[in-house]
């Protein structure tokens, strides 16, 4: 390697993948929970119950006035109704919308996350098993080498030669800026 500046890179590249498979799980169960929520306000909005309470302290009708859309008379309780169905409507739109940001989001932190499994998978075993306990499990050096039976200095050797793979093997690919 070079510097300390490409060696961060790769750093940096992995820890975006072990970080974006935890926020990939967690957008998948958020994109569960609107799904949800979207099939609630469809049934909402097709009961012909009213999934909210009326508000009850209203006037009496009174059709002398021409009010509502159109010069359409409008009781004070039909506005009600109406801005209940608009809220409704209104809010699965809403729904829909975040539905569809989520899934894009998802889609690229797959894609990112994908290019980066790639490189990982080629390593070996060894090599893979200690990213994993430094940057899924954040195990420190320390930890790591009493757990593999090894000393620090094999770890860290371990550590920078696989960095150093990975850097020339994501710059050859031009995952990084050539300089």
């Amino acid at each position: 390697m070079k510097n300390k500046k490409e060696m961060e890179a790769v750093k940096k590249k992995i820890e975006q993948y072990y970080y974006n498979e935890k926020v990939i799980a967690w957008n998948q169960k958020e994109l569960e929970r609107l799904t949800k929520r979207l099939q609630e306000i469809e049934q909402d909005r097709n009961s012909p119950l009213l999934p909210v309470s009326l508000d009850t302290d209203l006037q009496g009708v009174c059709y002398d006035r021409i009010g509502g859309r159109a010069g359409i008379a409008q009781s004070p309780m039909e506005r009600n109704i109406e801005a209940i169905y608009s809220r409704l409507d209104r809010n699965y739109k809403e729904t829909q919308q975040k539905i569809l940001e989520l899934k894009i989001t998802i889609a690229k932190q797959e894609d990112e996350r994908k290019k980066t499994e790639f490189y990982i998978h080629l390593l070996k075993e060894e090599n893979r098993q200690l990213l994993q306990y430094k940057f899924q499990n954040k195990k420190s050096v320390t930890e790591i080498a009493f757990l593999l039976h090894l000393s620090k200095s094999t770890i860290c050797r371990s550590f920078y030669e696989t960095y150093k793979w990975l850097y020339k093997i994501m710059e050859y690919d031009g995952v990084f800026e050539k300089t």
